[in-house]
C-alpha cells in the first residue's frame, strides 16, 4: 500500500471522528444553500418517497397530499412556516390569534441550557419536550419520576437536535433550541385524546383523532360532521369501539379555522379534555411527507383540498396576502 494510504488508514480513532465531524458540518451546511436542498429533495430525498410509494415525487405537478408536502419541503421558504412550527414559537402564535393564552397549557419553564434545570420549582405532574423537533418528549409523574441529573442529559441531548438538517424540514432550521415544560394536561385522569384538524386556508376539512398514544395508540378520521372514513394513515390501528364526539367539537373547529385562517395547510392539534379545549400544536409537515394513505385513494383526495402557492410566493419574491 502506498505510504500517503498508509498514513490515511493508521490515523487514530479521535482524529477520524473529527473529520467525520467537519463532513457532516459540510453536508448539513450545503443543504443550507437554496440550490443544493431543493436538488437533494428532487433527487435524493425523493428515493425515499419512491420505497414508500413506488414512484418518486411528481414535484412540478403534484397531486397527492404527500408531494404536496415535499414541494413545501424543497421550495417553500415562507417565515410563516417557522412561526408555527416551533411549540415557543407557536405559543406567540396562538395568543395573537386568539387574543389570549388561556388555550395554551401553562407554562413552566423553557430551557436553553442544562444549567436551566437548576433550582426549578415543577409541579407533580408535567411534560417536558422540544420545541425545535418532533417526537422528543418526557412525561414525569410520581410514579414515572426524572432526577435533576437524568434532565441535564435529555436537555443537553436534545437541544443538539437538528429536524432541518436531519428531514429537510426547513421551518425548523431558525427555531429557538429550547426545551419547554408544561404542566401535564389530563383529562378524567388519563392523557387526552389528540383532535387534529386538517386545515387547508383557514378551513377545516378532516379529523384525525389519537388515543391512548402511549400505551396501544389508536388512530381514526372523521370527517367535520363526525362521520368515521374508511382509511388510516400509517399502520396506526382504528379505534376498536365507536369514538365518542368531543363535547366541544364546534368550539374546536371555530378554533382551528381561526388558527388556520390565511395558510394554504396546515394541522392544528388540540387537546379533548370534556368541556375545555387546549392548542397542542401546529403541524405543516405530517410524518415528513411519507404518511402512507390507506386505501392509496385518499392521498389524492386529501391533496385535492391543498391549492400550493405560487413559487413566487413560496420563494418569498412577491409578497403572500396576509390573513387577519
Amino acid at each position: 500500500m502506498p505510504a500517503d494510504l498508509t498514513r490515511i488508514w493508521s490515523l487514530t480513532p479521535d482524529t477520524k471522528r473529527k473529520i467525520r465531524w467537519i463532513a457532516t458540518k459540510i453536508r448539513y451546511a450545503l443543504r443550507s444553500l437554496v440550490w443544493y436542498r431543493t436538488l437533494f429533495v428532487l433527487f435524493g430525498a425523493s428515493n425515499t418517497y419512491k420505497k414508500r410509494f413506488g414512484s418518486r415525487p411528481r414535484l412540478f405537478r403534484a397531486k397527492t397530499f404527500n408531494e404536496k408536502i415535499y414541494v413545501r419541503m424543497a421550495l417553500d421558504r415562507r417565515p410563516l412556516l417557522t412561526q408555527i412550527s416551533g411549540k415557543w414559537e407557536t405559543r406567540t402564535f396562538v395568543r395573537d390569534r386568539l387574543g389570549s393564552e388561556a388555550l395554551l397549557p401553562p407554562l413552566v419553564a423553557a430551557l436553553r441550557h442544562p444549567d436551566d434545570c437548576n433550582g426549578l420549582k415543577l409541579p407533580q405532574r408535567w411534560i417536558m419536550k422540544t420545541s425545535h423537533a418532533s417526537g422528543y418528549l418526557r412525561i414525569v409523574t410520581k410514579a414515572n419520576p426524572i432526577d435533576e441529573a437524568e434532565m441535564r442529559r435529555l436537555v443537553a441531548d436534545w437541544i443538539r437536535v437538528d429536524f432541518d438538517a436531519d428531514l429537510l424540514e426547513w421551518a425548523y432550521r431558525d427555531l429557538q433550541r429550547v426545551v419547554v415544560i408544561e404542566e401535564l394536561m389530563e383529562h378524567n385522569g388519563a392523557i387526552p385524546r389528540d383532535i387534529k384538524f386538517f386545515c387547508f386556508n383557514g378551513k377545516a376539512i378532516f379529523i384525525q383523532v389519537d388515543s391512548t398514544r402511549f400505551s396501544g395508540h389508536r388512530q381514526s378520521l372523521f370527517d367535520l360532521n363526525w362521520n368515521l372514513l374508511n382509511v388510516q394513515v400509517m399502520d396506526y390501528q382504528p379505534h376498536l369501539d365507536s369514538v365518542a364526539k368531543p363535547e366541544c367539537l364546534s368550539e374546536m373547529i371555530r378554533i382551528a379555522e381561526r388558527l388556520s385562517a390565511g395558510i394554504d395547510f396546515v394541522r392544528v392539534d388540540l387537546y379533548d379534555l370534556g368541556p375545555r379545549v387546549m392548542v397542542g400544536e401546529m403541524t405543516v409537515y405530517p410524518q415528513n411527507g411519507g404518511g402512507i394513505f390507506n386505501p392509496p385513494s385518499w392521498d389524492f383526495t386529501f391533496g385535492s383540498h391543498w391549492k400550493l402557492p405560487p413559487v413566487s410566493v413560496m420563494r418569498g419574491w412577491t409578497k403572500s396576502p396576509q390573513a387577519n
